[in-house]
């Protein structure tokens, strides 16, 4: 993979993080997809040939050649095939509100417009399920359409307003929004020798940096309201997950008495539970980030080590701990608690790009954290 496709891919995988999309919520029946042998997919394209309104035949194939298509190209032009056809034929599917049901635009820009022409035939006809509409705002790329992205989520929410899943993706689009031009800066630099103008650049990945970089704070105050709506709408047993969500936007926003609160409950909440490490670590970081506001090191430090110390996490065991703190406390020297930090979030990631960033900091360096600054 060249450098600029590399680049995008490790984009795309923060970007993921947080976002409401996500392949729970899918059966099992489809997500075995993941899975399938050269038998099984041949059995799956014979079922398709006798009856292409098999959605879950059709939904696993999506999920298998989605898998394979960030290496090899005829995987796809395949998967976007299938996901062009769902399109056309089953808009209102549930499964295309899944990941897998996105065409990646600089990898496929062909397939992402032939399916962004076929979502905005369905829009044109002023479509009344927000399902639809909520599909259509999946598909679209937050790099190359921004803006349709947050049209029709606005669109779903109004057609849908008592249902809290339309404000808490209005809610993570504008956070990405916010804190876009820090992501783009620490994730995808622009590669050395080039300029967004740049002819060598593929198709669509001039578009991601050239696209506008607006206030953080004011859109930051936009997810935090979109955010806090879904939390009125969403009952207590889901509540806990948004908290996340509401001290980030809180911070970002510039409101941090809101997301001191939103913090401090995350951590008290946070007994038990697949989310348990994930609320404990935010919210330290959350809680160390506004005491550095404060010029409260020893504070900042404290919840550092309390975030290292979690027991990990789904999330935190496979794309790692969040550096931004880390990171602050390295700007004012703090090493010691630094290297103390990496040696506790060795116990829940593997320590080998830990071990690399301690060498750097020892040697009085700051190690390049990328995508680990976001997640």
């Amino acid at each position: 993979m060249n450098r600029p496709l590399s680049v995008l891919a490790v984009v795309l995988l923060a970007l993921c993080i947080g976002s409401a999309a996500s392949a729970a919520g899918f059966g099992d029946d489809i997500l075995a997809g993941m899975n399938l042998g050269a038998e099984e997919v041949e059995a799956l394209e014979e079922r398709l040939g006798s009856n292409p309104h098999d959605l879950q035949a059709r939904g696993q194939l999506i999920v298998y050649y989605h898998a394979k298509s960030f290496r090899d190209a005829g995987s796809r032009r395949i998967h976007a095939d299938h996901v062009l056809w769902m399109i056309r034929n089953a808009p209102d599917a549930d499964f295309l509100a899944a990941p897998h049901a996105k065409v990646d635009p600089v990898m496929n820009p062909e397939g992402y417009f032939a399916g962004k022409f076929a979502w905005n035939d369905h829009l044109e006809q002023e479509p009344t399920d927000a399902t639809v509409v909520g599909n259509a705002a999946n598909f679209f790329s937050e790099f190359q359409d921004r803006e349709a992205v947050i049209e029709t989520l606005q669109k779903a929410k109004s057609l849908d307003p008592h249902n809290p899943k339309w404000p808490t993706l209005l809610g993570h689009v504008y956070l990405r929004v916010a804190s876009f031009s820090r992501q783009l800066d620490a994730i995808a630099p622009l590669p050395e020798g080039l300029d967004a103008d740049s002819p060598h650049l593929p198709d669509g990945l001039a578009g991601l940096f050239e696209q506008p970089r607006p206030e953080g704070s004011s859109t930051a105050t936009l997810a935090l309201e979109e955010f806090e709506r879904a939390y009125e709408l969403t009952g207590d047993l889901e509540r806990p997950h948004l908290r996340g969500s509401l001290a980030k936007a809180a911070f970002d926003a510039e409101r941090y008495d809101d997301a001191r609160a939103y913090a401090t409950t995350m951590l008290d909440d946070a007994t038990s539970g697949w989310d348990q490490g994930n609320q404990l670590h935010h919210g330290n970081l959350i809680l160390g980030r506004i005491a550095l506001l404060q010029d409260d090191v020893a504070q900042a430090k404290y919840h550092l080590l309390e975030a290292g110390g979690v027991s990990g996490s789904p999330q935190l065991n496979s794309f790692g701990p969040n550096m931004r703190l880390a990171a602050d406390l390295l700007e004012l020297g703090e090493r010691d608690v630094v290297l103390a930090y990496f040696e506790l979030c060795a116990n829940f990631w593997p320590p080998d790009e830990l071990k690399d960033w301690a060498a750097l900091v020892e040697a009085g360096q700051t190690p390049d954290f990328g995508a680990n600054l976001v997640y």
